[in-house]
């Protein structure tokens, strides 16, 4: 695939908020899989979507995390050449870990940002991503990367978060302070747009998914063992007061239904190909 060779390469340089998301991801490599039901279902539904006709020589699994569709892609591709990309340098250590100790299985690890790939022109038949788009502040680098990138009818298969998701995290916290408690989501016709632009034709799926949680305590416990609680688009405003979480605590359960709170996900399912080429 023409990158280089050894495994858990380490980028040059980072903005402070892709360092920012990385130390986050990084510092929950050891407790992710246990939080990570969500994600194995987004996961496992994006990998369903594969093309059993067509062949693909050369994949890429970007924001690879933990390694869990790596090696759900290397059993269904086995003749393939694959490389597995991640932000967070910890995270890859523990997919090598997954996937260590059966040649077979060899992917190659490297840690890099998914807007500006370590990868040359043209290198890769399938790229496939499941809920790493929302940690990338612009979608439009993202695509330009995965046109650059594909192959002359190549697919790229992503998953990533609408603007739906955590809405009821984001009312509870309303009630309490202006502060921002979590991310903002990319809507459909921003991506859309985006796609178009950098020279993609993008096919859209989309999927609302609910969870039910405890308390707010469950929920923030759940995104700080994924590593998915940074928020990215503004800078931290101090710790959260007790009295402030408290309040907040209070407004998240009033939903309370007899599963639990809920607390809705809106997925998007992405296919991607270049535009004017068809499948083939």
């Amino acid at each position: 695939m023409n990158a280089p060779h050894s495994t858990l390469v380490q980028p040059l340089a980072a903005s402070k908020q892709r360092m920012r998301i990385a130390r986050a991801f990084g510092r929950g490599a050891g407790t992710y899989d246990q939080h990570a039901g969500l994600q194995r279902q987004v996961a496992d539904s994006l990998l369903a979507k594969l093309p059993m006709h067509q062949q693909f020589e050369h994949v890429l699994d970007l924001g690879c995390g933990t390694g869990y569709s790596s090696s759900i892609l290397r059993q269904c591709l086995p003749a393939a050449a694959m490389v597995a990309i991640d932000l967070a340098l910890p995270m890859l250590k523990v997919a090598r870990e997954h996937l260590h100790g059966n040649t077979t299985t060899m992917v190659q690890m490297l840690c890099g940002d998914a807007q500006a790939l370590p990868l040359k022109r043209h290198s890769v038949d399938l790229l496939f991503s499941s809920l790493a788009l929302q940690w990338c502040s612009e979608p439009a680098k993202v695509f330009a990367e995965i046109n650059r990138v594909l192959k002359p009818g190549g697919l790229a298969l992503l998953s990533t978060l609408g603007p739906d998701t955590l809405q009821e995290l984001r009312e509870a916290w309303a009630e309490v302070d202006r502060s921002r408690h979590s991310n903002e989501f990319v809507p459909e016709s921003q991506l859309q747009q985006s796609a178009e632009s950098a020279g993609l034709q993008m096919e859209l799926e989309r999927e609302v998914k609910v969870r039910h949680y405890d308390s707010l305590l469950a929920l923030a416990h759940e995104l700080k063992g994924l590593g998915a609680n940074v928020v990215t688009t503004i800078q931290a405003d101090g710790m959260t007061t007790p009295s402030a979480f408290k309040a907040a605590a209070a407004a998240f359960a009033r939903h309370q239904q007899a599963a639990g709170i809920p607390v809705h996900w809106e997925v998007f399912y992405l296919s991607l190909r270049k535009r004017g080429e068809t499948r083939p």
